[in-house]
């Protein structure tokens, strides 16, 4: 599956704003090398809304069988209280099934690592690929949560006769997200992420 595929499912969905439910499924049975992705909110020592994706185990279903990665996401417990910005967030770590192998912070010090750059912001010289990874994941998670046919059907409409608390809304995402799917920016994005030319595998 690459993330032209689960963005195309999305899009194809049913009702008024997209599940992520919809995409963890759709992930669990057509990504090939994902077996399983959990989704576990625990308790933070500091709540901040955040969560992390990270890669558990790997596991067979049976001797014969090719092994499949067990995949966690785990979240801040106080996500629980605000369930738009919980979609967004658990939505943005699923799109890290797409990392390449150099994107993956799958070891402590790699992690560590991750962790300080979000914290320090490099220069986008100066950023790992895991750092340009979450990037990446954010835009994957909009476009996901707001496809094309969603967006648009409020585009014309935004900021004149709708604000974006009603467009939030109506998408169950953020505030803060409607700005930047409502820029221009997104069709760019779009046509990297989805219409590129490897669909970013």
């Amino acid at each position: 599956m690459l993330f032209r595929d689960l963005y195309r499912i999305a899009e194809d969905s049913e009702g008024p704003f997209i599940r992520f439910e919809t995409l963890r499924q759709a992930v669990n049975a057509h990504h090939t090398g994902i077996g399983r992705v959990d989704v576990r909110l625990v308790q933070f020592a500091v709540p901040n809304r955040q969560a992390f994706y990270w890669h558990a185990d790997t596991e067979r279903t049976s001797p014969y069988e090719e092994e499949f990665t067990v995949v966690e996401i785990i979240g801040c417990d106080s996500l629980k209280e605000h369930p738009r910005e919980r979609r967004f967030a658990l939505t943005k770590e699923l799109m890290h099934v797409f990392d390449t192998p150099d994107q993956v912070a799958n070891t402590p010090e790699k992690f560590i690592s991750l962790v300080t750059e979000i914290q320090n912001q490099p220069l986008p010289q100066h950023a790992s690929p895991m750092m340009k990874s979450e990037l990446d994941t954010r835009w994957m998670a909009a476009l996901c949560l707001c496809p094309r046919n969603r967006r648009n059907a409020f585009y014309d409409q935004y900021p004149e006769k709708l604000a974006s608390f009603e467009i939030a809304e109506a998408l169950r995402v953020p505030e803060w997200v409607v700005p930047f799917i409502m820029d221009g920016y997104y069709d760019t994005a779009y046509s990297s992420l989805v219409e590129g030319k490897n669909g970013h595998a």
